[in-house]
């Protein structure tokens, strides 16, 4: 289970006042603490000021390239920003967050996944509308197979974000994610599945219940990634227990190992 740590994001007060104040110290204990969790991937996203997003986003790259070898996620909208990202850190295995089938959007990006051997997060939206249902998820499946095909990008390197979209709009929003990942590792099992976990909770009370239940839910269906919160200690120990119970723990070693770590709760 790769998991890519969500909680470095603009639009998280804590995190805008940090990047105004330059507040170095906050982002390195929190850092530390998301590798300490389990994270495999630290997502940067500095969109909130525009104008700030470059700067603000080299300063965090200076900041935790040379202190953490854990790699980072490009969290940009802007390929330009990606680039210079990418070309800041310097290293490969980086992670690209991410492309859509829109042309003009994957032209610029995938050519920097490549030269930068990154892996990238593919999102099943085209230039039109959000997909519906499953069966409009794995439509798109099928033309974006045809466009990593073209640049070469190998299939492994590529997470496929099935996209959750919340339950307040739509009941039936959780279960098209599970169709999808399920159809998606029958299908196309080369490439990994991804989701963006806490979008399923949006607008409605006890988030973190459903968050985590969802997540037990895509485990055993085949999901690869996930966009969490690690320092989430009720959402971690479901991560455990759900991979263990969907047959992906081998002799239990990393649950008992949470286990003696007190990361499971009483």
């Amino acid at each position: 289970m790769i998991i890519i740590a969500e909680r470095i994001n603009a639009s998280r007060k804590p995190i805008k006042e940090a990047l105004k104040k330059k507040d170095a110290d906050y982002f390195l204990k929190e850092v530390q603490e998301l590798v300490k969790r389990g994270s495999n991937f630290i997502d940067l996203n500095t969109s909130n000021l525009p104008d700030q997003e470059l700067p603000d986003l080299l300063w965090l790259i200076d900041l935790l390239k040379d202190k953490f070898e854990i790699p980072l996620a490009i969290d940009s909208s802007t390929p330009s920003v990606i680039e210079a990202g990418l070309k800041r850190i310097g290293r490969p295995g980086q992670m690209i967050n991410s492309i859509t089938l829109n042309p003009a959007r994957h032209q610029k990006i995938l050519p920097l996944a490549l030269e930068h051997q990154a892996l990238v997060i593919a999102l099943l939206m085209d230039e039109n509308d959000a997909p519906k249902n499953s069966d409009d998820r794995l439509r798109a499946m099928e033309r974006l197979t045809k466009i990593i095909d073209t640049y070469k990008i190998p299939p492994e390197r590529v997470l496929v974000d099935a996209l959750v979209f919340t339950l307040s709009t739509e009941v039936k929003n959780g279960l098209y994610v599970l169709e999808t990942i399920r159809e998606l590792k029958k299908h196309f099992p080369q490439f990994k599945t991804l989701v963006g976990l806490s979008n399923v909770s949006f607008g409605l009370p006890d988030r973190r219940l459903l968050n985590r239940t969802f997540l037990a839910m895509l485990l055993p269906a085949g999901l690869d990634a996930a966009l969490i919160d690690p320092l989430d200690d009720e959402l971690m120990a479901t991560l455990r227990a759900s991979m263990t119970l969907s047959g992906q723990d081998p002799s239990c070693l990393e649950y008992l190992q949470a286990f003696r770590r007190g990361e499971l709760g009483k």
